[in-house]
Order: C-alpha cells, then sequence, then structure tokens
C-alpha cells in the first residue's frame, strides 16, 4: 500500500480524527513549553539531570501525542538561528505523523524571543506612535518572516490590550495605546502582516487586560466596567482583529464580572469563552489559554483541574501547564466521568488541525532560505525607531549643546540581560563619539527607599557638566528614579540644562517636572537608544505622534493623545 504523502498528512489526520483513541485526541489539546521564560527560569519536564530539556520535552510529545510546543530562548541573550532550527527539528521529528504547532511571544518590542541575529523591531506602542498602518503591516510582515525561517509557525501576537490604566504593570507599551479604535486599525494591520508571511497571529488577552492594575504572572486582576463600556472600549481591537482574519485569540487570567458574575477568570468562564467569543463574536478559530503555570491561573482544585475547567469553557488549546502529563491524565478522567464532553474535545482538536492546514505543516513546517536579521530588516527597524520617537510636549523639544560639552547620562538598568547594553550606556557611547566628554552616573538603588537619607541636589550631577540626560525606565513604580528626578528640579536655573528620556514607559512623564523635555522611546531596545541618540544629537527630528493621554503630576491630563480616533467604519 502507497504511503501517504507528507503534504496530505495533516488533513488526512483530520479526516480520521473521530477515530483517534482518547489520549491522543486529548495530547493534541496542549502546548508544552521548551526554554527559559526569563533568566533562571527553568521550562524543564521531568528529570533532566541525565538529558537536555529539548529531550525531555521531545520525550513528552512522543509518548503523550503532543499538539504544540512554546519556544522560549535557552538563555536570556537568546538562541542563534541554526539552534533554533535544531531544536524545532528535534521537537517535530518527536511528533509523529501530525507535526507540532510551534508558537511563541514574539510581540517585538519589549517582549521578543528571537534575540541571537534576528532584527529587533520597535514595540507596539512605538509603532503606534508612528500614525502609519501600512508600516505596521509591514513590519509584522518582516517579523512573520524571520518566525517562519526557524520554524514557528504562530505568535502570540498582537496585543489586543487598550491600555487605558497608567499604573498597568504587565502590558504598558506592548499595546498600541489607550485609544480603542487607534489600538483596532494597528491590530488589523498586524494580523494581515503576519497572515501575509504565513504565521497565524493572535489576539490577547482576550477581554481585555488594558485597564488592570495587577500583573496575572503574579495575582488575578479585576476588569471592572459595564458591559456597555467593555464593548465600546475593550472589545473594538479584538472586533476589528476578528474580522481582519486573526488566528486564534488567548484568554486572559482576569475576572470580569460584566461579562460573567460568577467571579470566575475568564479563563474558566464559558460565559465569556463559548457564550462572548464563540456565540457573540462568532470566532471559530482556536482559543488558548494563557500560560496555566501563572499566579492568575491558579485554582485550588490544583492545575490538572485547571485544564478541565479551560476545556470545559471551550478553551482549544492548554498552554504550558506545570504538569503536563498529570494534566493530560486528568482530562482524560474526566472525559471517562461525564464531566467533559468528548465532542468538545473533537471540535477543540479539529480546530487545533485546521490551523496547522492552514499553514501547510503537513508539507513544510521551515523555510531556513526565508531572511533573518537581514541588513535590510535592521535598516527598516532602525528607521521605524527613528519615526516613533516622541517629544512628551512638541513645544519642549532640545538637544544637546555643541561638542565638545561635558554630558552626564545618568540612569540604570535591572535585566539589561534581556535588551543587550541598557539605554544610559548606548546614549553615553553613541554621545561620546560625536566628540562629547561623557560621565556616566548610575541611579542610586536605595535612593526614594523609607528611611534613606535626603540627598544634596548640587551633588546629584557632575559640577562641571554642560548638560545632563536622565534616562528613566518604567519610573513610575521605581522610588529611585522618582527620587533622582525630584533632585535634579533643585539644581536650579545656573545648572546645566537637563532632558529625560523615558525609555520604556511614557507614563514616566508624570514624575518630571512639565518645563523639562522629556523623549519618548516606548521601548528599551537597542535601535531606539540609538534613535534617541541621534535626536538629542540634532541629528533627527523626534516627529512621533503621542498614542496615549499621559497626565501630570497632579492626575490631570496635561499631554493628550495625538492622534485622532478612527471612525467606526474604518475598523468594524
Amino acid at each position: 500500500m502507497a504511503s501517504t504523502p507528507k503534504e496530505d498528512r495533516v488533513t488526512t489526520a483530520r479526516a480520521g480524527l473521530e477515530g483517534w483513541s482518547l489520549d491522543r485526541l486529548v495530547g493534541q489539546l496542549f502546548s508544552l513549553a521548551v526554554g527559559h521564560h526569563s533568566p533562571g527560569g527553568i521550562r524543564a519536564y521531568g528529570d533532566t539531570a541525565q538529558r537536555d530539556e529539548v529531550e525531555a520535552v521531545a520525550d513528552i510529545v512522543r509518548r503523550r501525542h503532543i499538539g504544540g510546543v512554546c519556544y522560549f530562548p535557552s538563555s536570556a541573550q537568546g538562541d542563534s538561528p541554526e539552534r533554533i532550527r535544531e531544536t524545532v527539528t528535534r521537537l517535530q521529528a518527536a511528533a509523529g505523523p501530525v507535526p507540532l504547532l510551534i508558537s511563541t511571544d514574539q510581540e517585538n518590542g519589549t517582549v521578543n524571543r528571537l534575540r541571537q541575529g534576528a532584527t529587533v523591531f520597535p514595540s507596539a506602542m512605538a509603532v503606534a506612535a508612528l500614525d502609519d498602518p501600512g508600516a505596521a503591516e509591514e513590519l509584522a510582515y518582516l517579523s512573520g518572516l524571520e518566525l517562519r525561517s526557524v520554524g514557528i509557525t504562530h505568535t502570540f501576537a498582537p496585543v489586543a490590550d487598550v491600555n487605558s490604566e497608567p499604573r498597568n504593570p504587565v502590558i504598558g507599551v506592548r499595546s498600541p495605546g489607550s485609544n480603542p479604535r487607534r489600538v483596532a486599525a494597528h491590530v488589523s494591520a498586524v494580523v494581515t502582516g503576519l497572515a501575509r508571511a504565513g504565521v497565524a497571529s493572535t489576539l490577547k488577552h482576550f477581554p481585555g487586560h488594558g485597564s488592570t492594575v495587577v500583573d496575572s504572572h503574579l495575582g488575578l486582576p479585576l476588569l471592572r466596567c459595564g458591559r456597555e463600556e467593555w464593548e465600546s472600549g475593550e472589545a473594538i481591537p479584538f472586533c476589528a482583529g476578528l474580522r481582519a482574519g486573526a488566528d486564534s485569540v488567548m484568554i486572559g487570567h482576569l475576572v470580569v464580572p460584566a461579562l460573567d458574575p460568577s467571579g470566575v477568570p475568564a479563563t474558566y468562564s464559558r460565559p465569556i469563552v463559548t457564550g462572548l467569543l464563540r456565540d457573540v463574536l462568532g470566532f471559530d478559530g482556536l482559543a488558548v489559554t494563557d500560560a496555566l503555570d501563572m499566579a492568575g491561573a491558579r485554582l485550588a482544585e490544583g492545575p490538572g483541574e485547571a485544564c478541565v475547567a479551560a476545556l470545559a469553557a471551550g478553551v482549544d488549546q492548554i498552554l504550558m501547564t506545570p504538569d503536563p502529563e498529570g494534566c493530560i491524565e486528568a482530562v482524560i478522567r474526566a472525559v471517562e466521568e461525564g464531566r467533559l464532553n468528548r465532542d468538545q474535545l473533537l471540535a477543540s482538536a479539529r480546530r487545533v488541525l485546521t490551523l496547522k492546514a492552514r499553514l501547510g505543516l503537513g508539507r513544510s513546517w521551515m523555510d531556513p532560505d526565508l531572511p533573518y536579521g537581514t541588513p535590510g530588516h535592521h535598516d527598516r527597524a532602525a528607521s521605524a525607531a527613528v519615526g516613533s520617537m516622541t517629544w512628551r510636549d512638541p513645544a519642549r523639544p532640545w538637544r544637546l549643546p555643541p561638542p565638545p560639552a561635558r554630558i552626564e547620562v545618568i540612569g540604570h538598568e535591572r535585566d539589561p540581560g534581556l535588551r543587550g547594553a541598557p539605554v544610559r550606556d548606548i546614549l553615553a557611547t553613541v554621545i561620546a563619539e560625536a566628540g562629547y566628554e561623557v560621565t556616566r552616573t548610575e541611579i542610586d538603588a536605595d535612593a526614594g527607599q523609607a528611611g534613606a537619607p535626603p540627598a544634596d541636589a548640587a551633588r546629584v550631577a557632575t559640577p562641571s557638566a554642560d548638560a545632563i540626560v536622565v534616562v528613566t525606565r518604567d519610573g513610575w513604580r521605581d522610588p529611585a528614579q522618582r527620587a533622582m528626578l525630584e533632585r535634579l528640579e533643585g539644581l536650579g536655573p545656573d545648572g546645566p540644562e537637563v532632558c529625560v528620556v523615558a525609555a520604556r514607559s511614557p507614563y514616566d512623564a508624570a514624575l518630571a517636572d512639565e518645563r523639562l523635555p522629556m523623549l519618548l522611546m516606548f521601548g528599551d531596545t537597542g535601535p531606539g537608544a540609538r534613535a534617541a541618540a541621534s535626536v538629542l544629537l540634532g541629528e533627527r527630528e523626534a516627529d512621533g505622534h503621542l498614542p496615549v493621554d499621559l497626565v501630570d503630576r497632579t492626575g490631570r491630563v496635561r499631554w493628550p493623545l495625538a492622534l485622532e480616533p478612527v471612525t467606526r467604519g474604518e475598523v468594524l
């Protein structure tokens, strides 16, 4: 009997799905993680003392008929494209006749899993500052080509959350902004760009994580809004993304009483997943949980029951449960006990296989000839970074005094390994190369803490400095950075000129006196730092458009959104 052609494997599997064994069916609904989510973090499963992590994951894939794997780098520095391809190849070899859906979090900006040699594209908020949906689509397309080059065919992007809460600790610049219709236009463009590259997109974090003040990695957020408020706000980008053809939707770990008064997290809420996403919005693609090892996903009954509850709610794919084998057994028992419907799991598996077929995984799951970190890609990302530079107040631009002036660059970086050199150091290096005498100063980590002695503002800066550049990085939640800015205000009119560069969060705007010039980067990346340096040197203009409302120290909106909202017909 002739063997099934390689290009027909997924289609053939989908046609015979009803005859699958229960363990094979359930395994297809799980996506494991390989690599490290954060420096020092461990994602390996089982006993890895005698074998490497990839083999440990491959072993579970092989034995439990796993349907997907989420890639993370093996270290903070990231993996070479060759190593990523090797990892994907080994995992796909273990998958047997049905290829894996290889996923990753490649949002770009502050969340990127492709690092060594890959292009560093700007964050969603930085791209939104360009006010150019065509550029958003193009950058997503180029990013998708790099993903496909290393065998990753499914990205957990774009973020469709409307970041309307300045104190949001987890979304921030991952969101395109604070205006729902502007966010919708950006999301639609990214979905289209990824589709052009042959990569599946994911809208997240449904039904909306942008107005929360709790990080779901650490706790359970509450979305405080009425149903009508949700429909006129958080819902708009998700609706636009679905109309643009988004392949999947990630359910957030958050409670939304207006959508499910029971208080059950959305991950486990049938009214939200099935009643709202499926029945009301008409989505029949892949619904995936956010990572089930996050604090916001924990149930007292344990991870096995969490997986059962998510599937019962209508989710199709379980992402990164801490005990995959135990959880698979728990799901199988739930089906055997009648607590889960086999037909519903068949429908979920069919959605998984339908997406794999649409991506052509039965024919080919990697194309190493596609461009990865090419000069053309780097140049396009760099030009986008320059275009995203935005003055907090366009009426207060600033540039360095002529060389050989003495410049002090102040700042610190808590986890530079994830992004390369700290923004402070890149700025200092580029400025020095332009002929300036540059001093680098580290922000005192103890400054601003309770009981810390007051500092003399005049001693903050080098006495002979002609100008000071202060780099903040999410300073709104760091007492040391807040204290530094307050001290600089005491330098007086005869002191050096001061300019603030907000490397990541634009909401640092509330920390600095409104008379100070402040340059917004929307993400602490290397290309962003070099773009900021070019603006400070007067080589480029900062022409970006403010994509969020910014408040001053009194809480009043002092610098409003600079983008006009698009009309309903443009996105819905």
